[in-house]
């Protein structure tokens, strides 16, 4: 029986085990209109990288400006960092660490197998900063070239990119936790750092298995290397609220023998609930509009979702479990 089990599961391996491309069944993907962005980056600093660091004498990238990036996403205004360049963001709230995904980063790809990488890091002071652990198993004996569509993002793991354009790929500041210097509550600036993508050794970056990252390479031209769009951010830290008296206005009580969750609150509010995939689809949508109200939710999938209370006065998001 042992044996049995273990042939079943190598075949999935060798396919790939992170979420697939946007669209697809599992897909992590958040659409650039969801519903769960609540902001975008409003300052960004760029340092160029070359448009082909093997070949200094091109020059540096000259696609976009650091303004391309500000703001929502829209797929056409990007900024190119080039070979080993990056990007600094900075946004009106600091990102927070909530319920499922924190943040999301947007770049401009065509093609679900064309993809340009780019590593995540974090700080919250501007000074240090804590990078997200990225996983490549693309393989990374035969370099991947400028107009190749052949890479796959199910084997590529929290690396920005992975997902064609008006698609975020989210990142979860709780893989964070622990990290020494490093306020989860209080994420002041969001850094990108292209990968460069090339697999000879001298100018190769690597996972956090130590492989070769393999990505389209050489890119010789004034868009060269990773493609910023936008930044948006899913939870950030209140701005004149007591988050935790706003919390406390609302109790939760969730009954799974018939797969209700029932609101209970301490004051009549007007407002709306909103039950969210983890995609950002919003799948249910009612108003607020009793003490005690009964969400029915049977008519939803076994899983993890957002829910989110909004009123004129305070906004509040939880994660719940279906089953």
């Amino acid at each position: 029986m042992k044996r049995f089990f273990l042939f079943l599961i190598f075949p999935f391996c060798i396919k790939g085990q992170f979420a697939p491309a946007a669209g697809q069944p599992g897909s992590t993907a958040i659409k650039k209109d969801s519903s769960i962005i609540v902001n975008w980056a409003n300052a960004c600093e760029i340092t160029r990288g070359y448009q082909d660091i093997s070949n200094t004498g091109l020059g540096l990238t000259t696609v976009g400006e650091n303004t391309s990036a500000i703001g929502p996403a829209d797929g056409n205004q990007v900024v190119s960092l080039g070979d080993g360049g990056q990007a600094i963001l900075n946004f009106p709230q600091a990102i927070r660490n909530g319920p499922g995904f924190d943040f999301c980063v947007f770049e401009n790809s065509f093609d679900p197998g064309f993809l340009e990488l780019a590593f995540v890091e974090v700080s919250s002071d501007g000074i240090n900063y804590t990078r997200f652990p990225a996983t490549c198993n693309v393989q990374n004996t035969l370099q991947i070239g400028p107009f190749d569509t052949s890479s796959d993002p199910t084997k590529i793991n929290n690396l920005a990119g992975k997902y064609v354009a008006h698609y975020g790929v989210p990142f979860d500041l709780q893989e964070l936790a622990g990290s020494i210097g490093l306020d989860l509550e209080n994420i002041t600036h969001v850094k990108l750092i292209d990968v460069v993508g090339c697999i000879q050794p001298q100018y190769a970056r690597y996972d956090k298995n130590n492989n070769i990252i393999n990505d389209l390479w050489s890119t010789p031209f004034p868009s060269s290397g990773f493609d910023l769009d936008a930044v948006g951010v899913i939870h950030q830290k209140p701005v004149g609220l007591n988050e935790n008296i706003e919390q406390n206005k609302v109790k939760m009580f969730y009954n799974s023998s018939d797969k209700n969750i029932v609101l209970s609150l301490n004051e009549v509010l007007a407002g709306e609930i909103q039950v969210i995939s983890l995609t950002g689809a919003i799948c249910k949508r009612e108003e607020l509009d009793s003490l005690n109200q009964s969400i029915a939710l049977s008519d939803l999938s076994d899983g993890i979702y957002l829910l989110k209370i909004n009123t004129a006065n305070f906004s509040i998001t939880r994660k719940i479990l279906v089953y």
